[in-house]
């Protein structure tokens, strides 16, 4: 499956690789070159951007990033605001659904690939369990806004010379407007209440066990969710968990070795370009390279031991493939009664 996955590779997938390798490394190399690598988790969350709009033309793929390095910067904001706080945990998880909630919509709306709530979910939490101080807030929002700025920049510089394939458009606004307003209301309510009680339940069930850094679970859930909206939803669903589990044990092979800083950063930016050229042909293979990437950018600026943290890693990968199961099974369930009312 790989070999023929990538056997279609094109010039331009080749230099939207090399346009998300520089995105994510260039600001990752800087700030590690003046020695302030314990930003760099802000810079390569608001670079995340540049993962949105795949397949969509050049002006389209700037209002996709534009829109999601918005939503990225609120949220690396929100979680930093709840660890400055030192708010209760019952607060996270309230924070966690609204971002669910919000990250679901606004994809739906948008109509981007990738879906999006991973990433969202994966911010949201690494950011909150970094301990923080008011002080440190707004350096750490306009790190993260420089990541996705540059991200936005240099799709936006791709645009020069692109061909006017495309009738004019009315902007982001107007089209996330539109696309909230062709919702299927009733599929996209249940989309919404398994997602963010998939979320919360592998979350919950990590915090209950005792895992170390609870986020894993979540973001596992999240990567799953869009299989329960597809026709061929089981194959789906199949594809992702393998790529999920696939994903964590790749990572557990890599961080083996205990890289160092700028092994790291080259770790990110090729996993970075390789799920950029896979995301839009088969979501199940990116996220062999998502997962990695992931752990990766979740510890770059706290340096915790590996293998610990890849113990942990594993356990939580394994309860959210089981959570997410169960809320495919029943939302899938949920869906076929609807629209056999409809019927």
């Amino acid at each position: 499956m790989m070999r023929s996955l990538f056997a279609d590779i094109h010039r331009h997938d080749i230099e939207s690789a090399i346009r998300v390798a520089v995105a994510v490394g260039l600001p990752l190399l800087a700030l590690d070159a003046i020695g302030r690598l314990d930003l760099a988790v802000y810079a390569a969350f608001g670079g995340l951007a540049m993962l949105y709009g795949h397949s969509e033309s050049a002006k389209r793929r700037v209002e996709s990033q534009i829109v999601a390095g918005a939503g990225l910067v609120v949220t690396i904001a929100v979680a930093m605001a709840y660890s400055a706080a030192q708010a209760p945990v019952a607060v996270l998880g309230v924070l966690l659904a609204a971002t669910v909630i919000a990250a679901v919509t606004l994809g739906a709306a948008m109509r981007w690939v990738p879906r999006g709530e991973m990433f969202f979910v994966l911010v949201l939490l690494i950011i909150a369990d970094i301990p923080t101080s008011w002080d440190r807030l707004p350096l750490g929002i306009a790190v993260g806004a420089g990541g996705a700025a540059f991200s936005v920049l240099l799709a936006a510089l791709n645009r020069i010379g692109a061909p006017p394939d495309e009738a004019k458009r009315d902007g982001w606004h107007r089209r996330m407007v539109s696309g909230y307003a062709d919702l299927d209301r009733r599929q996209h309510l249940v989309l919404i209440v398994a997602a963010t009680l998939g979320v919360l339940t592998a979350w919950s069930l990590a915090l209950a066990l005792g895992v170390g850094n609870p986020f894993w679970g979540a973001v596992t859930v999240a990567a799953l969710m869009p299989a329960l909206a597809a026709a061929d939803v089981w194959r789906r669903t199949i594809h992702l968990m393998l790529g999920t589990l696939g994903g964590v044990a790749i990572a557990t092979f890599l961080f083996s070795f205990d890289p160092g800083h700028l092994a790291l950063i080259a770790i990110i930016v090729v996993c970075q370009a390789v799920a950029e050229i896979a995301v839009s042909r088969n979501y199940g293979v990116a996220l062999l390279f998502f997962s990695p990437l992931a752990i990766a950018m979740s510890n770059l600026s706290r340096g915790a031991p590996w293998q610990p943290l890849l113990i942990d890693r594993l356990a939580e990968a394994a309860i959210g493939t089981a959570v997410a199961f169960i809320v495919i099974l029943a939302g899938r369930r949920i869906l076929a009664r609807i629209r056999a009312k409809i019927a």
